[in-house]
């Protein structure tokens, strides 16, 4: 029997490449292992995310699917231009110069293929869409894989609607004072929770309209969410007149919730088992998790005011604490500390010996499904948020950056799944109000209550996630279909 080659081009960093493994494993299990998967490893400079290739490596080796192999591109030198501006702007321009390296390597395929294998089509990331020219050029169709949610997908095609068909200035959106009403959410959307990269002029025309324009070639978007989740904004792109203009969508997949399931393999071994053997001490459900994801970090007068928070709640605590990027290198990853007394209140790991602990990054999957945790601080990033759901654990929004915004509204107002520490706190803006001692220890009180409704609901979705992936749910069935699709090109 013929197999089907497919090429995984991933966004380089853990988060989106965690996702992409999973799905290849998914695929090759669904599929009776009628695909041959590689997964095309793009590494950053080790100024710009030294401890994220670490796990990337580890990743690497720890993935033993028969089926799957990875290749790493070369490196790239980066120009100096490339750091002066966003993280998110370095990454898609040293993606940009991987093209010849991704082309060549789909040629070279072609070449050394088996006689049994077809090479079928590339399964390419929601921010690498720069990668379609290199698919179609090479005759293979692209699946654009959306590891956010459907919600925002459809406020970016709704976005690039306005602009490329009514002419609409969408940096003007964010000057109104009303909630605004869009596709694929079920109540007007307040413009402060709306991302600050498709309002930026230089972001949305650099990049974001662009991912968008793109998304449309593709034979297909898989996305990382399921039915009983967004519902809403799944049905909105079936809807005729949705406001996502010409030309018409490609077809839809939700496949989701697929999760990052690498568990910790490099030389903090040592200290995650430690923090599962103190939470096997703890009482269930009387742990706070607060964790703002491998690229959130806070400054120092604003970790303050989270550790006195914390302090006040009573409750007990497990911390993931990130040091935040250099002020010459913007284009940096959070890293971690050395020291967390440089940066905690003096004498606060003291005082809070025997209830909480600060750690830096731990294999977060692990530590949300253990009964011990009760409630989660989180940047609200969606990986962070389809975990949660799928650990039954209620969520304390604090969004920082890209569309965490309009996922802490999402998962408050429309989901009932959370409660609000704050909607609007911006991670890079250094001259915004903090986020106070009291409205942290509210919030914390308010995650952490016993019988909440909000827990009850958390519970409930919990359950339905992960029916949605057993033989006959909805994610499950709708993978089947896109395997089908994809099985379609070896003929």
């Amino acid at each position: 029997m013929e197999k089907a080659h497919m090429v995984f081009i991933p966004w380089p960093t853990m988060g989106h490449l965690a996702q992409l493994v999973e799905l290849a494993k998914l695929m090759i299990q669904r599929s009776e292992k009628r695909f041959s998967i590689t997964i095309l490893i793009m590494e950053l400079p080790d100024s710009i995310d030294s401890a994220g290739n670490t796990l990337i490596n580890s990743l690497v080796a720890s993935t033993t699917t028969e089926g799957i192999q990875f290749f790493h591109l070369p490196p790239t030198n980066p120009s100096p231009e490339w750091s002066s501006r966003t993280r998110g702007y370095f990454v898609h321009k040293l993606i940009e110069s991987q093209k010849p390296h991704v082309k060549n390597f789909i040629d070279q395929s072609r070449i050394h293929q088996s006689p049994n294998e077809k090479l079928v089509g590339c399964v390419i990331d929601m921010l690498c869409t720069t990668m379609i020219d290199v698919a179609e050029d090479s005759g293979l169709p692209s699946y654009v894989f959306f590891t956010s949610g459907a919600g925002f997908l459809g406020l970016m095609l709704h976005f690039q609607t306005l602009q490329d068909e009514h002419n609409q200035e969408i940096s003007e959106i964010s000057d109104s004072r009303t909630p605004l009403p869009f596709p694929s959410f079920n109540y007007p959307v307040p413009p402060n929770v709306l991302p600050l990269m498709l309002l930026y002029k230089q972001s949305w025309s650099d990049r974001f309209l662009l991912y968008a324009r793109d998304y449309r070639k593709a034979k297909a978007i898989i996305i990382n969410t399921f039915p009983e989740l967004e519902s809403h904004a799944l049905n909105s792109f079936s809807v005729p007149g949705a406001s996502y203009g010409i030309p018409r969508l490609p077809q839809i997949y939700s496949v989701g919730p697929i999760l990052n399931q690498v568990r910790q393999q490099h030389g903090s071994h040592d200290g995650q088992s430690n923090i599962m053997k103190w939470l096997d001490d703890q009482p269930q459900n009387s742990v706070v998790y607060v964790c703002f994801g491998s690229q959130g970090s806070l400054q120092e007068d604003q970790v303050k005011e989270l550790a006195y928070g914390l302090e006040q709640s009573g409750y007990k605590f497990l911390w993931s604490l990130r040091k935040p990027s250099p002020e010459n290198n913007t284009a940096a990853f959070p890293s971690e500390y050395m020291n967390y007394q440089e940066v905690l209140p003096e004498g606060f790991l003291d005082r809070t010996s025997t209830v909480g602990k600060v750690t830096g990054w731990v294999s977060q999957l692990d530590i949300l499904s253990h009964a011990a945790v009760g409630g989660f601080v989180s940047h609200c990033g969606w990986n962070s948020v389809l975990e949660s759901i799928w650990c039954g654990v209620p969520i304390a929004t604090w969004p920082l950056h890209s569309e965490q915004h309009l996922n802490a509204f999402q998962l408050v107002q429309e989901l009932g799944l959370a409660v609000a520490i704050t909607f609007d706190y911006q991670e890079w803006n250094k001259n915004q109000a903090l986020i106070t001692t009291e409205e942290v220890e509210k919030g914390i009180r308010r995650v952490m209550e016993c019988e909440s409704e909000v827990r009850q609901r958390a519970k409930q979705m919990r359950d339905k996630s992960r029916m949605s992936m057993t033989e006959g749910g909805s994610s499950y069935k709708s993978l089947l279909n896109l395997i089908e699709h994809m099985l379609l090109n070896t003929h």
